[in-house]
Formats: C-alpha cells, structure tokens, sequence
C-alpha cells in the first residue's frame, strides 16, 4: 500500500514519505508504528480501540484534530524500535528546528 502524500508536507518529511514508499510493507509498518507512538508521547494521538486480528494487535488511533485511523502493532524487538523512534525524533525535530527558523525569519 503506496503512502498518499500531501503537498502540504514541509519537504523534508515529503522527500521522508517518499524514501518510506520505496521500502517494503514491514519496514513502512514498523515506522508507522514508531511515528504513531511519538504522537501519542506528545498528547497528539489517543488510543481509541485494541483488538486482535489473525493473532496480531491492531490499534486504532483518535488525534488530536479528529481524525481516526488504524495500523498494526509490528513484531519487533524493543532495541529495534527504540532506534526507529530515535530516528523518527530526528527527522520531526529537524522539520520543527526549520520551521520554527522561518517563523523567525518571518517576524523580522
């Protein structure tokens, strides 16, 4: 499943998106997973519903703005996951570090 892709996503997250699209469905899984999990450490997302399917979780998520959607848990181990996350950090926290630099440079 090809990821849909906004126009309005700052480029770094887009050209994020598109480096994702290429990678297989359990690598696209397992980030979907770590980007949803960092909504929820930042009170963006709850979880809504758990339930299992084929013996694998499947989590369904409310965000802040409303809008619901569903991924499945990954089986991954947790060093694993912990890298991703780490990764995912990084690429939020750049995109956050620009746009908080052209809101700056807005102002003046």
């Amino acid at each position: 499943m090809e990821t849909q892709i906004s126009n309005d996503l700052p480029p770094a997250l887009k050209m994020f998106a598109c480096m994702l699209d290429a990678q297989s469905p359990r690598v696209r899984e397992i980030y979907q997973y770590a980007f949803t999990l960092l909504l929820l450490e930042d009170d963006k997302a709850q979880v809504i519903e758990r339930r299992v399917i084929d013996l694998r979780e499947h989590l369904t998520f409310k965000t802040a703005t409303g809008d619901i959607f569903t991924i499945v848990k990954p089986d991954v181990d947790k060093e694993t996951l912990a890298h991703l996350i780490d990764l995912a950090r990084d690429v939020l926290r750049e995109e956050r570090t620009k746009e908080d630099g052209k809101t700056e440079q807005d102002a003046t």
